[in-house]
């Protein structure tokens, strides 16, 4: 079974539609969803997590995965862009290409990866008084999360 039909089982079960941990896994990739809350259209998350095993990427490619990245994923709210490769550090980020206004905040997604395989999806608001950038719960409908699962193996290759 893939991973995309295993979150799909994994939000499908009632006992689920509660905050907390959702995952996932289909060797060697596992997908964690750290849930606010979910119901049977949707779920709202703190963070999506992506985890290759036993994978170590040098700066390359760790570029060439989040340039994948940002190629196949163009469904999200704003369409990511990698906009900084870390070398130190051996990260990679990639942000929204533009942000949306709300509530006098500027929200984008932001995806962090990291040499040893590892994703990490928030939202973040970026308040322009404080010049603090803060993270946001976020919703994405379950035909969603099916699909950036399949696409977040299909980028790791």
């Amino acid at each position: 079974m893939s991973l995309s039909r295993k979150i799909a089982a994994a939000l499908a079960d009632p006992s689920l539609l509660t905050p907390g941990i959702l995952s996932a896994d289909e060797p060697p990739h596992h997908l964690t969803l750290d849930a606010r809350a979910a119901s049977p259209l949707g779920v709202e998350l703190n963070a999506l997590d992506f985890q290759i095993d036993n994978l170590s990427f040098d700066l390359a490619a760790l570029r060439a995965w989040g340039e994948r990245i940002a190629q196949r994923i163009t469904y999200l709210m704003e369409p990511l862009v990698l906009i900084e490769i870390d070398p130190l550090g051996v990260e990679a980020e990639l942000r929204s290409q533009h942000t949306t206004r709300r509530d006098g905040l500027r929200n984008y997604y932001e995806a962090r990866l990291n040499q040893s395989g590892h994703l990490r999806l928030t939202r973040r608001a970026f308040d322009d008084v404080t010049r603090r950038p803060h993270d946001v719960p976020f919703q994405l409908s379950r035909e969603v999360v099916e699909r950036l699962a399949d696409d977040l193996v299909d980028t790791a290759r």
